[in-house]
Parts: structure tokens; sequence; C-alpha cells
């Protein structure tokens, strides 16, 4: 059975959320911090916090950098592209890359060590970042 659209919304949202709120309890678990400690570094209810990390209470933006910076922790939020690739195992970056060219059709052109190698690209990504580690 396909989803509808406002299906598929609401799965995210509240997935979103849970995942918000499972990693907020884990840093709380990891500082050996609770919820009424955590009501008092905020200046809230203990109940306040419950209804927030419970799911019950919409976590803002704002709420959630309150509740980070009282728990001394940092969020990072990152947005990844449906269908898009996440790894070519086939290109050595281990050598320099020498020159990237501008996409065409459905092919990114790395230059490595003197060798073209072409990267399938999602249609519509508007641009790439290759990162190379360090080995």
């Amino acid at each position: 059975m396909k989803q509808s659209k406002s299906d598929e919304r609401l799965y995210n949202r509240e997935a979103l959320m849970m995942d918000v709120t499972e990693d907020l309890l884990v840093a709380m678990e990891d500082l050996d911090i609770n919820k009424a400690e955590l009501a008092k570094m905020l200046c809230k209810t203990k109940s306040y916090v419950t209804q927030t990390l419970s799911g019950s209470r919409n976590i803002t933006l704002r709420t959630l950098a309150d509740i980070t910076y009282a728990l001394g922790v940092k969020v990072t939020v990152n947005f990844e592209m449906p269908n898009a690739v996440k790894s070519y195992s086939d290109i050595d970056f281990s050598a320099d890359i020498e020159d990237v060219t501008t996409r065409t059709g459905q092919l990114l052109t790395v230059v490595s060590s003197g060798t073209p190698k072409s990267i399938p690209i999602d249609a519509s990504q508007s641009s790439y970042t290759i990162q190379v580690a360090a080995a």
C-alpha cells in the first residue's frame, strides 16, 4: 500500500521528534543528569521536561537550543538527499585530486593521478562535496 504525501510527512515529523528526544535522553544518561535536574537547569517544571522529552510537547528550535545549552552539548544538523549515492568504493581518493569537472549529464568526472573517473550523480543535486580523509 502506497503512503500518501500527508502520511509520509507525518511519519517524517514523528521520526524526527523521536530521533531528537532519544538523542537528548542518551546525552542526559551519559552526563548522569535526570529530568528533575534538567528542569532545574532550565528553570522549568519536571512535568514540562517530561512532556517535552516524551513528544507530547512540541520541541521548537529554541527549546532544543535551551536544552542542549543546559546540557553543554552541541547540536549538529545534517540533511541527506534521498536516493543520493553516499560513497564510491571504485575511486581511489588516496591520490591527490587534480581536477573536478562540472557535471555533464548524469556524470561527475574526477581526475585523480592523471586518470579521469566518472561518478554517477543524482540529477536533482545541484552540487557535491568531495571529502578526502587522511589515511
